[in-house]
């Protein structure tokens, strides 16, 4: 009996692990917060602005399943205020955005972010008030907003207690 060997060659067929791709409404969104908070001034902005298909490897996005999961742009230098576009990032589990030169008000448009479990926007000069839209965050188990100094006025909106599972709630 004469036995066939087949050797295929696996080097011939184009497959690439370094990026993932993720929708153009997402690069855009996060193209937006780019924009509106002064990307270029950032204290680390590695890789944004970069080719379509590398904003998983931008500092500080973390993608999973082909969509941006979470965001972590912490202590870094940004300034302005943050877009509605933010809500466009519909997978979006972990926005923290804490320590920045932020202002402005909380985009109501965040209540949208159905699967975010945790939400830190520990900015002083983020003003106005707390969106109500906030407590239609099912899964948010972690709230952080005002901080030392803050600007934020009014009262906590009533339905931030319709939260289902918040395990860490902190509003200065």
């Amino acid at each position: 009996m004469r036995r066939t060997v087949v050797i295929v060659a696996l080097l011939l067929i184009p497959v690439s692990f370094a990026h993932a791709q993720i929708d153009t409404t997402e690069r855009h969104a996060l193209l937006a917060l780019y924009s509106a908070t002064s990307g270029a001034g950032w204290t680390t902005s590695t890789g944004w602005l970069g080719e379509v298909d590398t904003e998983c490897t931008w500092y500080g996005v973390t993608c999973s399943g082909g969509y941006v999961a979470e965001l972590n742009l912490v202590y870094n230098g940004m300034d302005g205020s943050i877009p509605a576009a933010i809500a466009d990032l519909e997978y979006l589990e972990t926005l923290i955005l804490q320590n920045n030169g932020l202002s402005g008000s909380i985009p109501p448009e965040i209540g949208d972010l159905a699967n975010l479990v945790f939400l830190t926007l520990t900015e002083p000069s983020i003003d106005g008030t707390i969106p109500p839209d906030l407590g239609d965050l099912s899964n948010l188990e972690k709230l952080s907003l005002g901080g030392w100094g803050s600007q934020l006025s009014g009262s906590i909106p009533p339905q931030l207690g319709d939260l289902s599972n918040p395990k860490k709630l902190s509003i200065v």
